[in-house]
C-alpha cells in the first residue's frame, strides 16, 4: 500500500525536476539516491565495489554540487596538509578521491605541478569518471586515477613511497578500515603527512590512559546525537564507530587535531586530523628532550625512566623533559608520542589536558591583557643577556617585552594553570614568527582583524600545538567579532561595566576626550569634574565593585587578595582612589598609559602602546631564532620549579600571584621553598602586592631570602604606570634551604 501511495508522488516529483533549475535537480536526484534507493540492500552485500556504484551512479555527476555543505572541513585539511608538508617534489595519494574535488582544490593552495606525482585511489568507477575528466578538462599531466579497494592498491614502480596522504571522509565508508590504515602505514614516507576529514561519533569516556590524542576539545559527542548520527549514516554505509578513529590515532602521530560541528544540518560531528608516522624518528624523544629542556632542565619524576645524556658542558647530568615520562610510557604500550613531540616549535612544553586542575578556567582566558609595567620590571631588574627568567605568563605582553629588550634574557619560561593563557601567547609567538607588522598590529595592535581564520590555517598553524590550533579554530570570533581580542576574558567584565557606567552618568564624550588629551591639566580637569564623580559614586562601589563575584570575575581578584585591600586602604574605595587618582596626575594617558588608555577605548594607538608592539620590537622578535628561548609551562609554579634544575634560575617574576594564598601559609611555604631551591645565590624574586606589607614576607625571610620593597604606594605618588598594587618587592636570595627542613609559616606570619 505503502509504494502504491509513493510512486505517484515520486512521478510527480519527477516531473517538477525536469522544469527546475540545474541545482534543485541535484537536491532532488542526492535525495533519491540518498534517501530512497540505498534502502534497497539486495546488491553489494558482499562486493564493495557494487554496494558503492549501486549509492554513486546515479549521482556521480552532480555529487559536488550537493557536497559542498555536508562534507565541512575538507578545504580546512588540504590547507593544513599543504602548510606542513616540507618535502621537495612530493607524492600525493588522495584515498577515497571520487571525482577529484580535493585535487582541484588544492590548487589553490599549491600549484599541481608542485607535485611530482599525484595519485586518486577509489573503487568506485563512476566517480573516477568523473575525476579522469576533470583532470583532463585542467590538462594535468602528474595527475593519475587508479580504480581500486583502498586496502590494496598499488602505485607505479617507480612511485615507492607517497610523502601526502589524504582521505576525505572515506575512512568511514571503507569495511576493512584497519587494513586500509596499515597499508598506508607501508606507504607513507618517514618525513610525510597523512591528512583525514571525516564524520565521528565519540565519548572521551573511550580515551582513558592516552595522552597522544593532540586535544579533546569538542571530542565528546552526547549519547543522543552518538546514537542518532550513526543510526542515519548507517544506512548509506557510512560508518560513524569510534574504532576507525582510534586506530588512525593509535598507528600514526598526531601533528594537528580538531573536533567541529556541520551547525548548518544538524550539527553532524566531524573532525579534521594531521599526522605523520609514528616512529617517524628513532631519536625524537631523545633530541625534543634535549631542545625543549637546554637550562634550566625539568628532571624525571619517575626515575625509571631511560637516560639521555647531554655533551659538551651538560655532559655530567642527565636530563628529562617534563614529558618524557608519557613519552616513555606511550612507547611502552607502542602508543605514539604526545602530539607536543610532533609539533614544530619548542615553545609549548607537555601538559596533560585530561587532568581536572585544567577544567576550572570554563575555556577562556582571564586577562586578554597584562596589567603589571614592564618599563618599571627593566628598572628594577636591570635585564642581563645571561639570566635565566622564569615568569607568569599572564596575557604574554611582559614575556615579549622582556624578549625585545637589547639585552633579553636568554632563557625565558612561561608558567599559568590556565591553558588558555597560555594558548593566547603561542598565538603571539606564532604570529611575530610568521606575519609581517601590518598583521601583528591588527590583532594586537587593534584587537581585530577579519582575515584571521584565514590567517590561522594558512600562516600560524605550522607554529602552534595542536591544542593551541583547536582553541583558536573555536574562538576565531576573537579577532573577527565586533569587539575584538580586548573585550574578551573574564576582564571584559569589568571594561563593560565602566562603558555602562559611563554612558549613565553620560560621560562617554567626556572619557574620549579624556583619552585624546594633549596635557596633564587638561586630562587632569576632565578627570576631577566629570569622570572621577562617576566611577568614584559610593553606591556603585558598594553594591558593584566591593562584591566578591564581581572581584574574582570580572578582575581577578580573589578572596584572600580582596583582603589585603580592605586592610591596605581601609576600604575599597579608597584604594581604588589612591590608584587612580595619582595616575591621572602623573601620566598622559593619551601617550603615555597604554593600559588605562586600552581599557577606556578597546584599542592601542602606534603612539601609545606595549613595547613588543612597537615596530623596532617586530623587527627584534620576527628575525629568526629571536623567540627561541622561550618555553611554556602549563602547570602551578610550585610543580614546574620543583622540576627544575636546582641554582640554575636568575629571576622570577611571580607578579602578585601570592596574594591568592590563604594565610596559613602552608602553600606559600612550598612555594617558596621551591623556589629557593631553583635559584642561584644571588637570584632574585620580584613580586607586588595589595599590602604594603605582605604578610608572606616572612616567609621568604625564614626560607632564605632577603626582602627588600622597592615600591610603596601612597596617596599622592604613583609606583608604576597601573598604580593597582600598594608595593612592589625584590626577595634576593642569600642561602640555600634543606628540602627536609620543616618550617611552620603559619607561627612566622602570626
Amino acid at each position: 500500500m505503502f509504494v502504491v501511495v509513493l510512486l505517484p508522488a515520486i512521478a510527480l516529483l519527477l516531473v517538477a525536476v525536469a522544469i527546475l533549475n540545474t541545482f534543485t535537480k541535484s537536491v532532488f536526484v542526492f535525495v533519491w539516491n540518498c534517501f530512497f534507493k540505498p534502502f534497497n540492500r539486495n546488491a553489494g552485500l558482499d562486493d564493495q565495489q557494487a554496494a558503492l556504484e549501486s549509492f554513486y551512479q546515479g549521482q556521480a555527476s552532480i555529487y559536488d554540487i550537493t557536497r559542498s555543505k555536508l562534507l565541512q572541513g575538507r578545504e580546512i585539511m588540504l590547507e593544513l596538509a599543504n602548510v606542513h608538508l616540507d618535502v621537495s617534489d612530493p607524492v600525493w595519494v588522495d584515498i577515497g578521491g571520487g571525482t577529484g574535488w580535493n585535487i582541484e582544490k588544492m590548487n589553490a593552495f599549491r600549484k599541481i605541478s608542485f607535485f611530482k606525482a599525484i595519485y586518486l585511489i577509489d573503487l568506485s568507477p563512476s566517480l573516477c569518471k568523473v575525476a579522469r575528466d576533470r583532470f583532463a578538462a585542467h590538462g594535468w599531466k602528474n595527475v593519475h586515477v587508479i580504480c581500486a579497494d583502498a586496502t590494496a592498491f598499488t602505485l607505479p614502480p617507480e612511485i615507492k613511497i607517497a610523502d601526502l596522504i589524504t582521505m576525505s571522509y572515506s575512512l568511514s565508508m571503507i569495511p576493512t578500515f584497519y587494513a586500509a590504515i596499515d597499508r598506508i602505514d607501508t606507504v607513507l614516507s618517514n618525513d610525510g603527512i597523512i591528512g583525514v576529514v571525516d564524520f565521528y561519533a565519540q565519548s572521551t569516556t573511550s580515551l582513558c590512559g592516552r595522552t597522544n590524542l593532540g586535544g579533546e576539545l569538542l571530542r565528546h559527542v552526547n549519547w543522543f546525537s552518538r546514537t542518532f548520527w550513526r543510526l542515519w549514516f548507517e544506512f548509506d554505509r557510512v560508518y560513524l564507530d569510534s574504532s576507525r578513529r582510534d586506530y588512525l590515532e593509535y598507528q600514526f602521530g598526531t601533528i594537528k587535531c580538531m573536533n567541529s560541528r556541520n551547525k548548518l544540518l544538524g550539527r553532524i560531528p566531524y573532525y579534521v586530523w594531521l599526522g605523520c608516522p609514528k616512529k617517524r624518528d628513532s631519536e625524537l624523544a631523545c633530541k625534543i628532550n634535549a631542545l625543549a629542556t637546554e637550562s634550566p632542565y625539568l628532571l624525571p619524576v619517575n626515575e625509571s625512566c631511560p637516560d639521555v645524556t647531554l655533551q659538551g658542558e651538560d655532559a655530567d647530568f642527565t636530563v628529562h623533559s617534563k614529558g618524557y615520562e608519557a613519552a616513555v610510557l606511550n612507547l611502552q604500550k607502542n602508543f605514539p608520542l604526545p602530539s607536543f613531540f610532533y609539533q614544530n616549535e619548542i615553545w609549548r612544553i607537555f601538559y596533560d589536558e585530561r587532568r581536572p586542575k585544567y577544567h576550572q578556567f570554563a575555556g577562556e582566558y582571564i586577562y586578554a591583557f597584562t596589567w603589571e609595567d614592564p618599563r618599571e620590571d627593566e628598572k628594577i631588574l636591570k635585564f642581563k643577556s645571561t639570566d635565566t627568567v622564569l615568569a607568569i605568563t599572564s596575557a604574554g605582553d611582559n614575556i615579549l617585552a622582556y624578549a625585545a629588550l637589547p639585552n633579553a634574557p636568554r632563557r625565558i619560561h612561561c608558567v599559568d594553570l590556565n591553558p588558555h593563557q597560555n594558548h593566547l601567547l603561542e598565538l603571539k609567538l606564532a604570529a611575530f614568527s610568521t606575519l609581517d607588522y601590518a598583521d601583528v598590529w591588527k590583532m594586537f595592535g587593534e584587537g581585530k582583524h577579519k582575515d584571521f581564520g584565514h590567517l590561522l590555517i594558512s600562516k600560524l598553524a605550522p607554529k602552534l600545538s595542536s591544542h593551541a590550533l583547536q582553541y583558536w579554530m573555536q574562538n576565531k570570533k576573537v579577532f573577527t567579532g565586533k569587539n575584538g581580542l580586548y573585550d574578551t576574558g573574564s576582564t571584559r567584565w569589568a571594561i563593560r561595566l565602566a562603558k555602562w557606567l559611563f554612558t549613565l552618568a553620560g560621560v562617554s564624550e567626556d572619557v574620549k576626550k579624556m583619552c585624546r588629551a594633549t596635557s596633564l591639566a587638561e586630562q587632569k580637569l576632565i578627570w576631577v569634574n566629570k569622570v572621577r564623580p562617576a566611577i568614584m559614586n559610593p553606591w556603585f562601589t558598594k553594591i558593584v565593585l566591593c562584591n566578591p563575584v564581581f572581584l574574582w570575575r570580572a578582575l581577578g581578584v580573589p578572596i584572600n587578595q580582596s583582603e589585603m585591600i580592605a586592610e591596605s586602604s581601609g576600604d575599597f574605595m579608597g584604594y581604588i582612589r589612591d590608584t587612580l587618582d595619582p595616575v591621572v596626575e602623573r601620566s598622559l594617558l593619551s601617550e603615555d598609559n597604554y593600559f588605562y588608555l586600552l581599557c577606556l577605548q578597546g584599542y592601542y594607538t602606534k603612539i601609545n602602546c606595549p613595547p613588543y608592539l612597537k615596530e623596532d620590537a617586530y623587527d627584534k622578535l620576527s628575525t629568526k631564532g629571536a623567540l627561541d628561548g622561550i618555553r611554556i609551562h602549563t602547570d602551578e609554579i610550585v610543580e614546574v620549579v620543583g622540576r627544575i634544575r636546582k641554582h640554575s634560575v636568575t629571576i622570577a617574576i611571580v607578579m602578585d600571584h601570592m596574594d591568592w594564598f590563604a594565610r596559613d601559609g602552608k602553600d606559600a611555604g612550598k612555594e617558596i621553598r621551591a623556589l629557593n631551591q631553583s635559584l642561584k645565590i644571588g637570584g632574585r624574586v620580584l613580586f607586588r602586592s595589595a599590602s604594603k606589607r605582605p604578610w608572606y614576607t616572612a616567609a621568604y625571610e625564614a626560607e632564605g631570602f632577603k626582602c627588600k620593597p622597592v615600591q610603596v604606594r601612597n596617596k599622592h605618588k604613583c609606583i608604576d604606570r597601573t598604580n593597582m598594587y600598594a608595593s612592589a618587592w625584590i626577595a634576593t636570595k642569600v642561602s640555600d634551604v634543606e628540602d627536609d627542613r620543616e618550617l611552620s609559616v603559619e607561627k612566622l606570619v602570626l
